[in-house]
């Protein structure tokens, strides 16, 4: 599918990205965002906006055009201030200027199919964060989780794989399998990204 323009971002180019996904990708800046208008004929699958500090995503926000497409963010580098105030946000990807080509693809490809997607070294940026903002926390919902639930959470939130929270916690890979997915049937969530955001955002951790 063929992109709108020939925009770049660094080594990223718009055509590129929508040739290896076969989508319709489009690079945004911010000082071309107030012209941008989405043809009912091309509309793209997803819009990616470089953004520089935290008050560049109101201009985005206030965006009438981008109200019913995909819409993801290119932050400058992994300790950009504010990041986490960016999680609260209606936003369905979180990309990094340096990323390489293949994570960029497998970003995409992970919005496309439904989910919000996180670099994952930006997951354990907001997990540093997050330790500053401790004092926020509010009490976690009566029932919602068991005890061991709660600490799997806060494992996944710390970017651990099931072999790592396995060996943390001290119980089998099957264990932690199936904690996950109880954890994430009982957020009603469909994935781990989604899970850690949620909580965050709650301040359940």
């Amino acid at each position: 599918m063929t992109p709108t323009s020939n925009r770049t971002l660094n080594f990223i180019d718009e055509f590129t990205l929508s040739e290896k996904t076969n989508l319709n990708i489009s690079i945004i800046s911010l000082r071309d965002l107030d012209d941008f208008k989405i043809e009912p004929s091309n509309t793209p699958d997803l819009v990616m906006i470089p953004i520089y500090q935290y008050n560049d995503i109101t201009q985005i926000l206030e965006q009438e055009e981008l109200k019913n497409v995909k819409t993801a963010i290119i932050l400058p580098n992994l300790h950009m201030k504010d990041t986490i105030r960016l999680y609260e946000l209606d936003i369905d990807g979180y990309f990094v200027k340096n990323m390489s080509l293949n994570e960029i693809i497998s970003g995409i490809r992970f919005v496309h199919e439904g989910y919000i997607y996180v670099y994952p070294e930006l997951a354990k940026d907001l997990y540093e964060e997050f330790l500053n903002l401790s004092y926020t926390l509010q009490s976690r919902p009566e029932g919602l989780l068991t005890k061991r639930e709660w600490d799997v959470l806060l494992e996944i939130s710390r970017g651990n794989n099931n072999e790592m929270i396995a060996r943390n916690l001290e119980i089998s890979d099957k264990t932690v399998k199936n904690h996950v997915t109880t954890v994430l049937r009982k957020l009603h969530v469909n994935d781990r990204t989604n899970a850690m955001l949620l909580a965050y955002r709650k301040g359940w951790i």
